[in-house]
C-alpha cells in the first residue's frame, strides 16, 4: 500500500478575506445602515422583554452583515429586512427561553434548528405552510383559533406581503370574490385584535379568550 499523504494546507477563513470583508461592508452600508432606526424599532417589536431590545439588535445587525450578500435585490428591500429582524429576534428569544430552562452545561447543537440559515434566505422565509416553525405553542394554539382567512392575511402580512399582495394572493386562491384591499384590511384587524387579547407581550397565552365576529 502507498503512504498516505496528510494535507497540511489550512481551512480559509472566508469571513477574513480582505476582498469579502471590502464586499459586505460595502453592501451592508448600502442597503442596512440607512435603515438602521426602522431595524431598531422592529427589533422593540418583536423583542419579548424590554432588556433584551440593545442585545437583539447587536445581533441582527451583525447577522445582516453576514448575509447581506443573499439580499435579492429584486425583492423590496424593505420587506426582506422586516422579515430577516423578525426571525432573528424570535431565533434569539428562543435561545434565550431555551438557555433559562436548561444548566448550563448545553452544547450549541441544541439551537441548532433556531439559527438563521445565514446561506440559504428561502430557508427562513414565513409562510402559510410553515409558519407553525417560528411561533411558540401558547401563539400557535391562538393562531389556529382563528378563521383560515384570518390567519393567512395575518401570516402573509407578517412575511412582508403588501395589502395589495395579500388581496390578490388571497383572490387566487379563491378566499376572496374580488381582490378588495378592505377586506384584506378587515381580517387583519380581527386577527391581531385576538392575538392582542390571548397573548401577552412575553409571547404567553392569557387566561380569557376573546371570539372572533364573522366578516367576509
Amino acid at each position: 500500500m502507498g503512504t498516505k499523504v496528510h494535507s497540511t494546507e489550512q481551512k480559509v477563513d472566508v469571513d477574513c478575506l480582505p476582498e469579502v470583508i471590502a464586499r459586505r461592508t460595502a453592501l451592508f452600508n448600502k442597503y442596512i445602515r440607512p435603515f438602521s432606526n426602522m431595524i431598531f424599532k422592529l427589533c422593540k417589536d418583536y423583542s419579548w422583554r424590554p432588556q433584551n431590545v440593545e442585545e437583539n439588535y447587536s445581533e441582527v445587525m451583525v447577522n445582516f452583515y453576514r448575509r447581506i450578500e443573499t439580499y435579492d435585490t429584486n425583492r423590496p428591500i424593505k420587506a426582506w429586512i422586516h422579515t430577516c429582524v423578525k426571525h432573528q429576534v424570535w431565533a434569539c428569544e428562543r435561545q434565550r427561553q431555551a438557555h433559562n430552562n436548561k444548566s448550563d452545561d448545553v452544547d450549541i447543537d441544541d439551537y441548532k434548528d433556531d439559527i438563521l440559515d445565514d446561506e440559504h434566505v428561502s430557508g427562513n422565509v414565513l409562510g402559510v405552510d410553515n409558519w407553525r416553525e417560528y411561533y411558540n405553542s401558547d401563539i400557535i394554539e391562538v393562531l389556529e383559533e382563528l378563521k383560515p382567512r384570518h390567519r393567512d392575511a395575518l401570516i402573509l402580512q407578517e412575511a412582508g406581503y403588501s395589502l395589495k399582495e395579500i388581496a390578490e394572493i388571497e383572490y387566487a386562491k379563491g378566499s376572496l370574490k374580488t381582490p378588495n384591499i378592505e377586506t384584506i384590511k378587515s381580517r387583519l384587524r380581527l386577527a391581531r385584535q385576538h392575538l392582542k387579547n390571548n397573548i401577552t407581550k412575553d409571547g404567553q397565552r392569557v387566561s380569557y379568550k376573546t371570539d372572533i365576529e364573522d366578516v367576509p
